[in-house]
């Protein structure tokens, strides 16, 4: 009995996370009705091609002299600043000799120190929330550990549960949080879900859908445009689902974030199709669709560095044509070593894919858009080597044009304060890094270079 009461316990946590995730503080937002359920049949976009998948060296250094290829964003404004932020991470484990029983790493991100007074109330807010998941993800930890220790001897599965919370947007006007969370209980089928919380920078209040964008047969027409433009799915026509799911969603059952570009969908695996075409994500971009936005939440900074979940398309405008191309980083592991032994990049330019070899225990890709208009790859390679922080190698790659071109790497992290905690790279022109080959101790400020790698800044 106390083992399946524990059970209902971890599903009431995950129900929990999901809504921490989703919902945040719900300090604010205004909220709208559901949408008109009436469908606007339109014609129906091609969906796309299978991609050419031959790979280029990736090895050779690009012409720091060339013109970039993208274009600048039509919504910069100068004043526009981005954020300061922080994230630290979390690691719980539970071992029976030498069987790990148990694992359980999550994260949350909050305003660095220095803009904690420009932003009193979002610091707060973020504060709170945090609290809040550390709580919850140590209560899902505890039952998990005892569940596992009713079953000994052990022979089973380690039962993991992750969530880290990725930046997708932080300047003075907005704050942009994705959820990717992650759990494999053994008994439970594992589950992957991906959930954003928006906030107005200013005044930490949630922002609610309807506070963003004008939601209507328009938006959603939009959103089965952009499904149909990027994921293959041979005759699937996404235009009647989505167009089912927003007429029967509420609208605070949706999850969205807003990017730099646009606002991006994500689609649970079965809220379209049915169940096993895996998450969804659809992004209907500011230059394409301005009329279906509140005009304040498109002024962006020049300048930007988004953290990209993995197994994940991520869409911007890598050629300057004002079209979305598709960005999207894979990891291999081998569970025979039990370590990532391959990577994959995929840059939407007819099909462009790269692979490597690396031995990691992690990746964590960076899109980095620079004020002239170049697009870059920061991936940072994770490898333990005993101690409690990550050693990281970053490899650099330019993508501009929707092509992965080797730019070079360096022995370099994120720029950790205390072992747990490091400033999230959020601008291209001021970020932080831990250079290892320097010897430093203290972490250092770089800027992206002109071909792409950081340069220690004076």
């Amino acid at each position: 009995m106390k083992k399946w009461k524990r059970i209902a316990a971890l599903l009431l946590t995950i129900s929990m996370l999901l809504c921490l995730c989703a919902c945040g503080e719900q300090n604010g937002g205004s909220g709208s009705e559901n949408p008109d359920s009436q469908n606007t049949e339109q014609d129906t976009s091609e969906p796309a091609k299978p991609a050419d998948t031959s790979a280029p060296s990736g090895t050779e250094e690009p012409a720091g002299t060339e013109e970039p290829s993208g274009s600048a964003d039509t919504n910069t404004d100068p004043a526009v600043q981005t954020l300061a932020l922080q994230k630290q991470m979390y690691g719980l484990y539970d071992w029976d000799d030498d069987k790990l029983l148990v694992q359980s790493e999550f994260s949350h991100v909050t305003v660095w120190q220095n803009d904690t007074a420009k932003y009193p109330e979002l610091a707060e807010v973020l504060e709170q929330t945090a609290n809040m998941v550390k709580r919850s993800m140590e209560d899902e930890y505890d039952n998990l550990c005892a569940t596992a220790r009713e079953e000994l001897p052990w022979s089973g599965e380690t039962s993991v549960s992750t969530l880290d919370i990725q930046v997708r947007r932080a300047d003075s006007v907005v704050l942009s949080l994705l959820s990717d969370s992650y759990s494999d209980y053994g008994w439970i089928e594992d589950f992957r879900g991906m959930h954003g919380t928006n906030y107005d920078a200013r005044t930490g209040l949630e922002l609610a859908l309807g506070d963003v964008v004008d939601v209507n047969n328009d938006l959603a027409d939009a959103v089965a445009n952009e499904l149909n433009s990027h994921q293959w799915a041979g005759d699937f026509d996404y235009r009647n689902a989505v167009q089912a799911y927003f007429a029967n969603t509420p609208y605070d059952g949706f999850s969205w974030t807003l990017d730099y570009n646009g606002m991006t969908f994500y689609f649970a695996d079965g809220d379209l199709e049915e169940p096993g075409n895996g998450v969804k994500t659809a992004t209907v971009s500011f230059a394409e669709y301005p009329e279906l936005f509140e005009e304040k939440y498109m002024a962006v900074p020049a300048a930007y560095m988004v953290e990209l979940p993995l197994d994940s398309s991520y869409f911007t405008d890598l050629d300057g044509d004002g079209d979305l191309e598709e960005l999207n980083v894979t990891g291999y592991f081998d569970s025979d070593v039990g370590m990532y032994t391959k990577f994959g990049v995929y840059a939407d330019a007819n099909g462009s894919y790269h692979y490597e070899d690396c031995f990691a225990d992690g990746f964590h890709p960076y899109y980095v858009k620079t004020a002239d208009g170049r697009h870059y790859l920061y991936l940072f390679c994770e490898q333990y080597e005993g101690g409690p922080v990550p050693m990281f190698t970053l490899r650099v790659y330019d993508v501009s044009g929707g092509t992965v071109t080797g730019v070079g790497e360096m022995n370099a992290g994120p720029g950790y304060v205390p072992i747990d905690t490091y400033r999230v790279p959020t601008d291209p022109e001021d970020f932080y890094l831990e250079d290892y080959d320097a010897m430093a101790q203290d972490m250092m400020a770089f800027a992206v270079g002109t071909i792409g790698l950081p340069e220690l800044k004076p």
